[in-house]
């Protein structure tokens, strides 16, 4: 039974799971573009101001060339016919989010910020760890171990990477050769060794090489990487499952999913507590542990961390009336910083969740490219993870050709493709199903 530390609260609790069954995701962001792009340089700033916003060693970013000479090869064009990129520059978060081309908003890493906000505290069922880097010969090796009890990895591959940094003043994160190997996994606890072979050119600079591998499933997702990169030595990540965005309809206690938070570095002593950002003031937040212990969540409390421990704690939310609140669950230290992750909770009606999305939660993209010979890819605007929808296509006579499926979008900018090498030159309209959002689009030969 818990018991309560610092205040009484007179609710129950369910106790929560010492066992973790999942790990933090490292996301992968895969830029694509090439040595003559004018605009690839505006969303290589892009990433930088991103990745300032971001803690050390949170993600992993590298860099895709095509058709830029020595800096490009037939492996890495496999990575853009992939994920059939068109146009330049293509940036993906984690084989799912697509960030296209670049303004002068994209210098500020906004769109890029908003991106890697899916995949920042997500829990993963697989780890990943580094079993052997030889630039000599070229070997990589790389462990992966399921965790979770149920989940079952088939018909997956691992994609390893090698990349050097500063090959110019002007190109760095550059993907020099792709391999790619099957993997299955299944049953907590048990890994499997996968390895490649890099064939190394002399001309690259050794000592600005490393590598990373991911674990890539066949709708493109990306479920865990590891990089050779040293890691920080001070580092917490957070492993969720759940939406960060909580809607609840009834008033009264709100007990979240557990969640995890591992410590990935060294031993570290921290302090954790609940940052109302704008929360009704009739609103108690509070939060749980993994032993039965509940805190009151604007009071700093202390917890100790052996290196490569996790923690799981439940969020305690009690919300009598209507509203929002927006929050932070934040971990501290001098080692660390500041750890924040962020939550929202909606207490209000929630609109039920139809098979197909209202335009006010899907949005039309841009349509690209267009005019196009024999594929183009539609651009979707989802207001938050899980959604679905459809894309109509229509003939210039108004009969539906084909139905494209859109499933559980991420939140964000998400991309469909149609192949169209057998029907004729012409107009096509296509339309956001169950809305009135539509275009056009035009193949020519």
């Amino acid at each position: 039974m818990k018991y309560i530390t610092i205040i009484i609260m007179l609710i129950s609790v369910a106790f929560l799971s010492a066992e973790p069954l999942y790990y933090p995701t490292t996301p992968v962001i895969e830029n694509f573009g090439a040595s003559w792009c004018g605009g690839c340089s505006i969303a290589q700033q892009g990433l930088a101001a991103m990745q300032d916003e971001l803690s050390p060693g949170e993600v992993i970013i590298s860099r895709l060339l095509t058709e830029s000479g020595e800096y490009s090869n037939a492996q890495v064009d496999t990575r853009f016919d992939y994920y059939t990129v068109m146009g330049l520059p293509a940036v993906i978060f984690n084989g799912k989010v697509r960030v296209n081309g670049a303004s002068d908003d994209t210098i500020y890493g906004a769109e890029y910020i908003e991106a890697i906000s899916n995949f920042r505290y997500l829990g993963s069922p697989l780890k990943m760890s580094v079993q052997g880097f030889d630039l000599v010969s070229g070997a990589f090796l790389v462990l992966t171990e399921m965790i979770h009890d149920t989940y079952a990895l088939d018909d997956a591959n691992v994609v390893f990477y090698l990349v050097e940094d500063d090959v110019t003043s002007e190109l760095t994160q550059i993907v020099r050769s792709v391999q790619t190997v099957p993997i299955t996994l299944s049953g907590a606890g048990n890994n499997t060794l996968s390895q490649t072979s890099f064939s190394i050119d002399p001309a690259w600079n050794a000592a600005h090489l490393w590598a990373y591998a991911f674990v890539q499933l066949p709708s493109k997702t990306i479920l865990q990487a590891v990089s050779t990169q040293p890691a920080p030595e001070h580092y917490f990540r957070a492993a969720i499952t759940f939406d960060q965005d909580i809607q609840n309809e009834v008033a009264g206690s709100f007990f979240s999913p557990a969640f995890w938070i591992y410590n990935l570095g060294q031993a570290n002593d921290v302090t954790i507590h609940i940052e109302k950002v704008s929360v009704p003031l009739s609103w108690s937040l509070n939060y749980c542990d993994e032993a039965g212990n509940c805190y009151f969540g604007g009071a700093d409390v202390s917890f100790s961390y052996a290196a490569g421990e996790a923690k799981s704690f439940d969020l305690n939310i009690w919300a009598d009336e209507e509203g929002t609140g927006v929050f932070n669950f934040v971990v501290e230290s001098p080692e660390i910083g500041v750890y924040k992750i962020p939550f929202t909770y909606t207490l209000g009606p929630v609109s039920n969740a139809d098979a197909l999305a209202s335009p006010a939660q899907i949005t039309l993209g841009r349509s690209y490219p267009n005019p196009f010979h024999s594929e183009v890819s539609f651009e979707l605007n989802s207001y938050k993870s899980g959604l679905s929808s459809a894309l109509e296509i229509y003939n210039i006579k108004g009969q539906k050709l084909v139905e494209l499926p859109a499933q559980n979008l991420q939140k964000g900018v998400n991309s469909i493709s149609w192949k169209t090498e057998h029907l004729p030159n012409g107009i096509y309209f296509y339309r956001l199903q169950g809305s009135e959002q539509s275009g056009k689009i035009l193949k020519v030969r």
